[in-house]
């Protein structure tokens, strides 16, 4: 057990009879017996301040405070720090030293001990002040007016370090709120400083191109623009002059980029296009003479073969130009871009009336492309123009027959009595080379390796040139069947009405278009009965029936819903027949995993039972597509003819069973959208859904993604305080007088919440993703297009801010497409989907609060 000591007893008992000095003497006595005891001596200081001996007070108060801060008790130093300043005027490098230890824990007192620190020192005192200003930098790093006071205040005291770095720093908070100007002071002072700082100087060049002060650039570096071999400061002068139109110049450093950096082939397309604009022929001549010659020495990067692509792209009305292009493509095997330069070729040299290189480039042309259909026009205007026996010749390779020479009138060339495909075809097989045969050949070999899309442009090349050739070819025949394409037979003499034209003109390639375009229509409908209108009215049109109608219903009872397209001068189905027909079309072709056709319904077995509804509606040919949701029968999609009987084509039924398809798919994508929104708990301040929907909603999207192959993109939006402080990371301050900003910000939030789905389409989901962050799920957008959505977003921000003094918040967002392409599932799309948007948003806060940052899908190894 301790021992009391005597002399603490003794003044506690002087001081009940108020005997202060007496009590001073006895707590004296047992400091000297105990000289750690802490508790005495801060006693001991407010009895001498009672006594008002301040001085032996404040050396009492400035003894604890030192062993306060040894400890790193910075609550202690604070109210240390006080008793001293009651007591007198306390010196600066305490009041700083106890800044420091405030800095963490309480950073509004320790700015205020900083002002005071300063006051007492004064202006002259630079030491004191830079020490003060650069602890409140470090307090508010996003401060203007504190970054440019210590950097004053450095310059002045001739610390280069500190002031380079408090200009560095406000040109940093400059940029990113569009004061270039001021960023740009702010830069020109760090050069001024340090002259010789290459850093600073590529600093302030990006500065000035980010103003548009390209001869700045320019001058800054004129004395070493030729010599320095820095590849930042080649590219940004390369950026300057190009900015100014001087191609040539520009020209010369992004070559010597080249070198080390592929990118560097990207600006050199803006070269190209500045020398189209400024008509310099000689000058876009060598720069395409450079690439052929860097694609000849080494071989090319993914970047140059880039470039090469997009200078096809180019509007070139140059022969030489056109020449060096193509002679580029040819060695790059580029052959789809090559085909496209060679047919502007060809047009320049004929319209300049060089019929012999005209017919060259045509003999290019069908190396590259030998099936080309526009090479038999091209051959035909050669006629009488050119060599016959050269003509002859490409006829022949194109499998065009020759026919007796005679000579073309006006012409010193004999004609080369060339025929058509089609004349040819009905010439015979044996009639010469067989082209035919040769596309049939390669349509059985892309198939056979499994490549539809080009087996299927070789099948339509042999239907645009062999019309009708597959109802006699039986091989050809099952080469279409094979490829998934229909063989449309004529029909029968003895057929008892004519079908209808219209629809017998059609090409299968516009009906795969249509039935495309109508899918992507359905696809974007955010309810049932807009599906359902959009699909009668779309296909009604097209197939130019006189009536479309889809019924929704369960086998053996009547339809749910049923939607009618109506041609002009037919008659609307009353109500109860048209129920009657939809509930027994489904019960005929119930099971049957095949349409219900009939081209004359009078003489139908499976309608026997619907003669009397069918007559009253004046139904002369039929069409009853089943819709099925798996094994389940949801209803049928029905195509009526009246009036005149109609054969329906298998193009026609093969188009019917796949949009039959995609209503289904439609529709259950609609009706799982709004079973998640209805079970979705939504957030309670915003009306949105909750975070916990957000990676559900983003997977049934996903799914659709994949079986519809439509994009879907997602974007977060992050709102700040004009300080650019997150609200939560203050609502402890809330109540304070700088809470009203955080208070402020989270009404604007609310009202900001329920107006914004009003700015979306009816498909699109908004999601509540942190407190001060909005997620937006944006269903068949591309990336480019959800990045458009936020110029909406921002307008309603500014909107939904109103005449408020602070005005709208700072809004930073990421954008991100999903991966439509390659072989992963629907949860790993939407892993990297949720990590990238987030990659892109972190992105965006970092190069400024009003940033927008787009990530593209990554590209996927082959």
């Amino acid at each position: 057990m301790a021992v009391a000591n005597k002399h603490i007893e003794k003044a506690e008992r002087l001081l009940q009879k108020s005997k202060i000095e007496a009590a001073l003497e006895e707590y004296l006595l047992a400091w000297q017996e105990e000289p750690e005891n802490d508790a005495i001596v801060y006693t001991v200081a407010e009895l001498y301040q009672k006594l008002n001996r301040n001085v032996q007070s404040k050396e009492c108060y400035v003894f604890l405070f030192d062993k306060a801060v040894e400890r790193n008790d910075a609550q202690k130093v604070l109210e240390l720090t006080r008793k001293m300043q009651v007591v007198g005027v306390l010196e600066p490098a305490r009041l700083i030293t106890a800044a420091q230890q405030l800095e963490k824990q309480r950073p509004d007192l320790a700015s205020e001990q900083y002002r005071r620190a300063m006051e007492i020192a004064g202006e002259k005192n630079f030491e004191v002040t830079l020490q003060c200003l650069q602890g409140m930098a470090r307090l508010t790093p996003g401060s203007l007016d504190i970054h440019k006071r210590l950097a004053a205040a450095a310059a002045k005291a001739g610390n280069t370090s500190i002031a380079v770095a408090a200009y560095r720093r406000l040109a940093d908070l400059y940029l990113p709120i569009g004061k270039a100007k001021e960023a740009i002071q702010a830069l020109e002072q760090i050069c001024l400083l340090t002259p010789k700082d290459e850093s600073a100087q590529i600093g302030l060049a990006k500065a000035y191109l980010k103003g548009n002060r390209f001869q700045n650039v320019l001058k800054m570096w004129k004395d070493i623009a030729e010599e320095s071999r820095n590849p930042e400061v080649m590219d940004l002068l390369a950026q300057a002059y190009l900015a100014e139109k001087e191609p040539e110049k520009a020209e010369v450093y992004y070559w010597k980029l080249l070198e080390d950096s592929p990118q560097a082939a990207g600006p050199l397309l803006e070269i190209a296009k500045q020398y189209i604009e400024q008509n310099q022929d000689a000058a876009l001549a060598n720069l395409m003479k450079r690439i052929e010659d860097r694609v000849t020495r080494a071989h090319p990067t993914r970047e140059l073969i880039g470039l090469v692509e997009k200078l096809t792209q180019l509007e070139h009305t140059s022969l030489p130009i056109l020449e060096s292009l193509a002679r580029l493509l040819d060695r790059l095997h580029m052959d789809s871009p090559l085909a496209n330069v060679l047919n502007g070729l060809f047009d320049l040299y004929f319209a300049s009336r060089q019929f012999p290189q005209a017919a060259d480039v045509l003999e290019r042309l069908i190396n590259v492309d030998p099936y080309n259909p526009e090479s038999t026009s091209k051959l035909e205007r050669l006629e009488g123009k050119a060599d016959a026996s050269f003509l002859r010749e490409l006829g022949s390779r194109l499998g065009l027959s020759p026919t007796a020479g005679e000579t073309s009138p006006g012409s010193g060339y004999p004609a080369s009595g060339i025929v058509s495909p089609a004349a040819q075809a009905a010439q015979g097989p044996d009639s010469g080379v067989n082209p035919l045969k040769d596309l049939m050949l390669q349509a059985e070999i892309f198939l056979q390796y499994g490549m539809q899309d080009k087996a299927r442009e070789r099948i339509e090349r042999i239907a645009k040139l062999f019309p009708g050739e597959e109802t006699k070819n039986q091989e050809l025949a099952a080469l279409f069947e094979k490829a998934g394409i229909a063989v449309v037979h004529p029909v029968g003499a003895a057929a008892p009405a004519a079908p209808v034209t219209a629809a017998e003109a059609r090409d299968f390639r516009a009906d795969l278009k249509r039935v495309s375009e109508i899918s992507r229509n359905l696809s974007r409908q955010g309810t049932v009965k807009s599906i359902l209108f959009t699909a009668v009215n779309e296909i009604g049109r097209y197939w130019q029936v006189s009536r479309c109608v889809v019924g929704l219903a369960t086998l053996n009872r009547p339809p749910t819903m049923a939607m009618e397209y109506i041609s002009q001068g037919i008659a609307a189905s009353d109500a109860a027949k048209l129920g009657k027909l939809v509930m027994g079309l489904q019960q005929a072709n119930a099971g049957k995993n095949f349409p219900l056709v009939a081209e004359n319904v009078a003489e139908s077995p499976p309608l026997a039972a619907l003669q009397d509804t069918l007559a009253a509606l004046q139904v002369e040919s039929l069409v009853a597509v089943p819709l099925r949701d798996g094994d389940q029968e949801i209803g049928v999609l029905v195509m009526q003819q009246c009036i005149q009987r109609r054969s329906w084509k298998g193009n026609d039924l093969a188009g019917l069973e796949a949009l039959a398809e995609q209503i289904v798919l439609a529709i259950a994508n609609v009706r799982l959208r709004n079973l998640m929104k209805a079970l979705a708990v939504t957030d309670e301040t915003s009306g949105l859904l909750h975070r916990d929907s957000y990676v559900t909603c983003l997977l049934s999207e996903a799914e659709r993604m994949r079986t519809q192959k439509t994009p879907l993109s997602v974007v977060l939006m992050y709102f700040s305080r004009a300080d650019g402080i997150a609200p939560e990371t203050k609502k402890d301050d809330a109540s304070k007088p700088d809470g009203k900003n955080i208070a402020g910000l989270d009404i604007f939030l609310q009202k900001y919440a329920a107006s914004v789905m009003g700015q979306l389409r009816q498909n699109d989901m908004a999601v509540k993703y942190g407190a001060n962050s909005l997620a937006l799920i944006l269903p068949g957008a591309l990336g480019k297009d959800a990045a458009n959505v936020m110029e909406k977003m921002r307008r309603l921000a500014a909107s939904t801010a109103g005449a408020a003094p602070e005005g709208p918040p700072h809004l930073a967002a990421g954008v991100a497409e999903a991966i439509r392409e390659g072989t992963m599932d629907s949860t790993d799309r939407v892993t990297e989907l949720i990590n990238r948007v987030e990659w892109a948003l972190e992105a965006a806060r970092q190069a400024g609060s009003d940033a927008i940052k787009l990530l593209d899908p990554p590209a996927l190894p082959a």
